[in-house]
This record gives structure tokens, C-alpha cells and sequence, in this order.
């Protein structure tokens, strides 16, 4: 693990659960591919979570603000998840920390936005699967 300090909110409290207390750690090989590829993933995944968002939002218009407005919520920490992953791409080409720090900032948006849909397991898998992932790679990002 690097000497990144964690300064982020709930960064101290989380990368020890994917760095330290897990006891399957990634090979190295698998971290550079990671790093290799998330660029691309993001670039991939971000038009198309814009289509959603654009669908969701046409198809809930009416009823997320008047009979759900946990989902309205929701929908705006998506938005603001979709905002940080655009911001995270320059950053992951360059492997600055900034990129990933953006990346973390979509993690947690992300995860809040699936806790007030009210999509428990979604919340579960994100953690447990982008947090694990975001973690091992974490130390390449300077």
C-alpha cells in the first residue's frame, strides 16, 4: 500500500477494509489492467448511465417528486455520481490522485443514491464490488 494519505471523507475509515482486512489482495498484473482500462470503462459507462438518467427522469418525472421524494433525491445524487465520474476520466488517463479522488467522490454519491432508492442490495453490491476494486488500485494514482 502506498503512502497516499486519506484525507477524503470516510476514506480512512473505508481503505483499510479493502486494503488491509480483506485477505484477497489483487496481483499486480490485475492492478495495472485495472488501471489501464477504468479510462476507458468510464468513457464507455458515462454516455450510457446519461441515457438512463435521462430515461429514469422522463419516465418519473411526476411521480419521483410527488409520491417519492427519497427517489428525487436519489436521482440527484446520480446526477451529482455522473458529474464526479465525468470530472474522474482526465485524471485516470493521467493517474493523478485527483482522478481518483473524483472517482471516489462518484463511489459514494453512487452508493447514496441507491440507499434513498431504496435499492439495499444495489447499495451492498456497490460497496463491497467498485469500493474493493477502487481501493486496490488506489496506490497508482499520485
Amino acid at each position: 500500500m502506498s503512502l497516499i494519505p486519506a484525507d477524503k471523507p470516510l476514506e480512512k475509515e473505508i481503505l483499510p477494509l479493502f486494503t488491509k482486512t480483506i485477505s484477497f489482495q489483487l496481483p499486480i498484473e490485475w492492478k495495472e489492467f485495472i488501471v489501464k482500462v477504468t479510462p476507458w470503462i468510464m468513457v464507455l459507462l458515462v454516455p450510457l448511465y446519461i441515457f438512463v438518467i435521462g430515461l429514469s427522469a422522463f419516465t418519473t418525472l411526476f411521480t419521483a417528486f410527488f409520491n417519492h421524494p427519497l427517489w428525487s433525491l436519489g436521482m440527484l445524487f446520480g446526477i451529482l455520481g455522473l458529474f464526479c465520474s465525468l470530472l474522474s476520466i482526465k485524471g485516470l488517463f493521467d493517474r493523478k490522485r485527483e482522478g481518483w479522488v473524483w472517482a471516489y467522490y462518484a463511489f459514494l454519491l453512487f452508493l447514496i443514491g441507491d440507499i434513498l432508492y431504496l435499492r439495499f442490495l444495489d447499495a451492498i453490491i456497490t460497496f463491497l464490488i467498485s469500493g474493493y476494486f477502487l481501493f486496490q488500485i488506489r496506490e497508482y494514482y499520485k
